[in-house]
């Protein structure tokens, strides 16, 4: 079973690659991110991320690394922007089935990759520039390399890669790994700590000396706190916006079998009278989901942690049937139908047969405009993001509220700097 699961994963992610720079880079977080990684390219500064020619600061460079890297490989478009996000997700699934293999069997790890290979808001983030399944994969690798006894200088360092990828968001990485860390000796942890903060102290501290607040404003006060406590540019979504979202994106369906899952584990606890290492299960799904609805600002994908919880309490249902021999056969043949489904899912999210995406009005006037000499040029914004800058209240304002036009992609397709 694990060899078909390697070649399923190995499969899916070349899925990902088919057709990856077909479509045009989408607003906001595409054209923000391969232009932080061109022009990190043409200038050669890879501690001082900028967009538009101006100071980056809202994550740490690793986003803007990653850019950088894929379109010195693939080329400047938009291939080159997106290389290497097929890869993470490829990395997200092996680590999710070697977590499923430590806490319950081979089959309870290849259900639970199969299922999250399936997941739509999962499948999104492999073929997007974006930092949710960058992390989703630190927090994935750090699990897995805690359950599997790997040294705590690997553990640190991808602990620190996490921060590096989202910020102080990346800490989600250790909270949720809290079950695992607290049974390591104190020496363990200390080396831990120390390699995370090898990993992520020096850009830091850089950052903090050359920009000051121009570099705790926009990366701490706004982009953590302000998410946090005020309802940011519209979003005023309620309190149940994010278990909406999860029925609405993964079925009901989906959401039953993982309950029933939670409840199989539950009674299980009673009948041990201890909580198993299945218990970082719940933990997994209920910090992220108590984190970020307790937070203010809710956007869809900043919920993407708690898919693999699903899947792997999915999975813990299905084989939990497996008692013998005949029915671990049976919940065998149902595992290998389901990575099939994957992969045909997957076939069918790319959709082969389709043609690329058309350019917008704008962008076609900003990819005719990067053909004529010129730095810079100017852009009058819609209507309605005029409207919205007249309206918006104050307090849910922050620094780059309006900085990006309502279309940073023009900057990319101009090959200019552009005034909004």
């Amino acid at each position: 079973m694990k060899k078909v699961v390697i070649i399923a994963i190995f499969l899916f992610v070349s899925l990902m690659y088919f057709g990856l720079g077909r479509d045009y880079l989408f607003d906001w977080d595409e054209g923000i991110y391969g232009t932080i990684g061109r022009e990190m390219v043409t200038t050669g500064n890879l501690l001082t991320p900028t967009w538009n020619g101006n100071l980056w600061l809202e994550k740490p460079p690793m986003i803007g690394w990653v850019s950088a890297l894929g379109i010195t490989l693939a080329g400047d478009n938009e291939l080159g922007v997106r290389l290497f996000m097929p890869l993470f997700a490829g990395l997200t699934l092996y680590a999710i089935f070697r977590i499923g293999q430590k806490l319950g069997g081979t089959l309870m790890g290849s259900a639970s990759a199969a299922l999250l290979g399936y997941f739509n808001l999962f499948l999104s983030r492999a073929r997007a520039s974006n930092t949710d399944g960058m992390l989703l994969a630190a927090i994935a690798w750090t699990l897995w390399l805690l359950l599997s006894g790997a040294p705590a200088w690997l553990i640190g360092i991808v602990m620190g890669l996490a921060i590096m990828v989202k910020g102080p968001a990346g800490l989600l990485a250790i909270l949720i790994a809290i079950p695992l860390l607290i049974k390591k000796p104190k020496k363990f942890l200390l080396q831990a700590i120390g390699y995370m903060l090898l990993a992520v102290l020096p850009w830091h501290l850089y950052a903090l000396v050359a920009h000051g607040w121009s570099f705790i404003t926009p990366y701490l006060m706004e982009q953590v706190i302000r998410r946090a406590t005020v309802p940011i540019e519209f979003h005023t979504e309620s309190r149940w916006f994010y278990l909406n979202f999860l029925t609405h994106d993964l079925g009901l369906g989906v959401g039953i079998v993982s309950l029933l899952g939670y409840a199989t584990m539950f009674k299980n606890w009673l009948s041990k009278k201890s909580l198993d290492k299945n218990f970082l299960l719940a933990w997994w799904l209920a910090i992220p989901l108590i984190i970020f609805t307790l937070a203010k600002t809710r956007l869809s994908w900043y919920i993407l942690p708690v898919y693999p919880a699903i899947a792997l309490s999915c999975g813990y249902l299905i084989t939990s049937f497996a008692k013998d021999k005949k029915s671990k056969t049976l919940i065998s043949i149902l595992v290998v139908g389901m990575l099939f489904q994957m992969l045909y899912h997957a076939f069918s999210y790319i959709n082969f047969g389709k043609n690329p995406t058309p350019y917008s009005d704008s962008i076609q006037v900003a990819n005719e405009l990067s053909q004529y000499h010129g730095g810079t040029i100017a852009m009058l914004v819609s209507e309605s993001e005029r409207i919205a800058q007249a309206i918006l209240p104050r307090d849910q304002t922050i620094s780059s509220s309006f900085r990006y036009g309502g279309a940073p992609s023009i900057v990319w397709y101009s090959h200019k700097h552009v005034q909004y």
